[in-house]
């Protein structure tokens, strides 16, 4: 995830030729500069590819507060899924409805275009754009799942509900082991092959939540 807004030329550095050397971060990092000045983190993701000189902390202050939307998009769909339990009906077309509000608000917002729009789709900026496409995504997912193991009741929600019973042994383990194979190897750093790795990492944790759930074995604090 390179920072880069079409309002702001790019991340900086040799990007777009080095029309806009000092632009990392756009205004998110013009505003973190100017209040903590150089008290904020020193190497973006930017930095190596476009040898940018000037900070950039992904989790300053504007995106945080985008970051606080984001959680409020998962409050909403708990307090979905709590207060409707009496209408599955009911449930599933909220969920629908705000996958649909959610995803048309940011293809509007980034025009949708991967790397453009008015306000482009970035997870270094948590930019609302991007902040509205996963927000859709998590619903539709919600709704999926919701449709097939509570509604018609086709799917019992394995291998994903054994890894659920040990979400934190699964979460430090990936934590500390996330360097080692088969969970990390050497990859270019494209697309394609880092989206292999991830996916090839999360089979393997999932199959450890699998095999700890037959032994009936689950870590809790």
């Amino acid at each position: 995830a390179v920072v880069s807004t079409q309002s702001t030329g790019g991340p900086g550095g040799l990007a777009d030729n080095g029309l806009y050397p000092n632009c990392t971060g756009g205004i998110a990092g013009y505003i973190d500069r100017l209040i903590f000045g150089a008290h904020i983190y020193q190497h973006p993701t930017c930095k190596a590819m476009y040898k940018t000189t000037l900070a950039f902390d992904p989790e300053g202050l504007l995106g945080s507060l985008t970051s606080i939307v984001t959680v409020y998009t998962g409050v909403l769909a708990g307090h979905i899924v709590v207060t409707c339990k009496s209408s599955r009906v009911g449930l599933l077309l909220r969920l629908i409805i705000l996958t649909l509000c959610s995803l048309i608000i940011g293809i509007v917002l980034c025009k949708g275009s991967l790397t453009g729009g008015w306000i482009p789709i970035n997870k270094n900026l948590w930019t609302p754009s991007f902040v509205m496409i996963t927000s859709a995504s998590a619903y539709g997912i919600l709704a999926l799942c919701y449709f097939m193991v509570d509604f018609t009741k086709i799917w019992g929600g394995a291998p994903f509900k054994a890894a659920g019973k040990n979400p934190l042994f699964l979460y430090v383990g990936s934590s500390i082991l996330y360097h080692f194979f088969p969970f990390n190897w050497s990859t270019p750093e494209e697309h394609g092959p880092l989206m292999l790795q991830a996916l090839v990492g999360t089979i393997c944790w999932l199959l450890v939540g699998v095999y700890l759930d037959a032994k009936k074995k689950y870590y809790k604090i």
